[in-house]
């Protein structure tokens, strides 16, 4: 029996799951004594048992199992779908008495107590904390920089860190991946900005086990690899760096979270997935078609000082 019920977007991918870490985190601190359940279609329980503001996953694989999901102790229903019809109609079988979806001009519109607009061009992760704003005011930033420190609280007393932090993978495919040697001559260039004794850090997956290999093999002192490491280890990394660097996949979104100043290279403009704040700027190619790699080092380089040059101090 749950309290709260987020329904959480019925996609695999890790990055579309850490977009809803800071919602959950704001749902808990509001109700810290109201028991949480995360309700997903696909297998991606092993992201949220880990979450110390989580008390319940269910894994959803029938329409029964997402009307059971509702009981009558349940007071909060938050639904981060943002088109289907399904949740409007789960919600009214057994309607909570708070309910939060998006507004998408659909018949289900009509069900939610509490509603914000779906807006293509809105970051998916400041979309959800806005859905929640809409039942008591919040500031977007300052819950998403404080859910992933929560997260980081493990290994707070932990003294690896680095100036600069690089997100080299891109689960999807090769077109979202901006090759090692872009990064290398980023890395080489960064050190005349940020001084001579600059330390990087890659962050790296198992599906970036050659990156790993070149790596390891240039043996350069000022080149740490965090590899396969846990979400916990990977935030509080990235809430110490000056400055990251990031394609399009799962980790970055800890880094857009955590506000720290943010460079996105990104194979065509995808706003769904880039958090416009102070702070962040996005890479394209120039041409729509050109792929990702033709972005040259020296447009990253141009974009980390903008971004470096726009940060304000972030909070404790």
């Amino acid at each position: 029996m749950s309290d709260i019920v987020v329904y959480v977007r019925s996609q695999p991918q890790l990055g579309d799951q850490i977009v809803a870490f800071a919602t959950l985190y704001q749902l808990k601190a509001w109700w810290p004594e109201r028991r949480l359940k995360v309700v997903a279609r696909d297998d991606v329980g092993h992201i949220y048992r880990g979450l110390p503001w989580v008390d319940e996953f269910l894994r959803a694989r029938s329409l029964l199992d997402y009307a059971r999901s509702l009981t009558g102790r349940t007071q909060v229903s938050v639904n981060l779908h943002h088109s289907s019809e399904r949740f409007g109609l789960i919600n009214l079988l057994r309607p909570p008495a708070i309910r939060m979806g998006f507004r998408n001009a659909r018949i289900s519109d009509l069900v939610w107590t509490h509603c914000h607009r779906k807006d293509e061009s809105e970051y998916i992760g400041l979309a959800n904390l806005r859905l929640l704003a809409t039942y008591r005011p919040l500031d977007a930033e300052h819950v998403a920089r404080r859910c992933f420190a929560e997260l980081a609280r493990p290994h707070r007393h932990n003294p690896r860190g680095s100036d600069v932090v690089f997100l080299p993978g891109g689960g999807s495919g090769p077109f979202k991946r901006w090759s090692l040697a872009h990064y290398l001559r980023l890395a080489d260039s960064l050190k005349t900005l940020l001084g001579a004794d600059t330390r990087y850090t890659f962050v790296l997956g198992r599906q970036e086990a050659r990156e790993r290999a070149e790596l390891d093999a240039l043996r350069r002192g000022d080149i740490d690899v965090a590899y396969c490491r846990p979400l916990s280890e990977l935030s509080a990394l990235m809430l110490r760096a000056r400055l990251v660097v990031a394609n399009d996949c799962g980790p970055s979104h800890v880094a857009q979270a955590v506000g720290v100043p943010y460079v996105g290279v990104f194979n065509q403009p995808n706003p769904e997935w880039f958090w416009r704040r102070r702070g962040a700027v996005e890479v394209v190619p120039r041409e729509p078609r050109a792929g990702i790699n033709a972005i040259r080092p020296e447009q990253v380089l141009h974009a980390c000082t903008r971004a470096l040059s726009r940060t304000r101090p972030m909070p404790a």
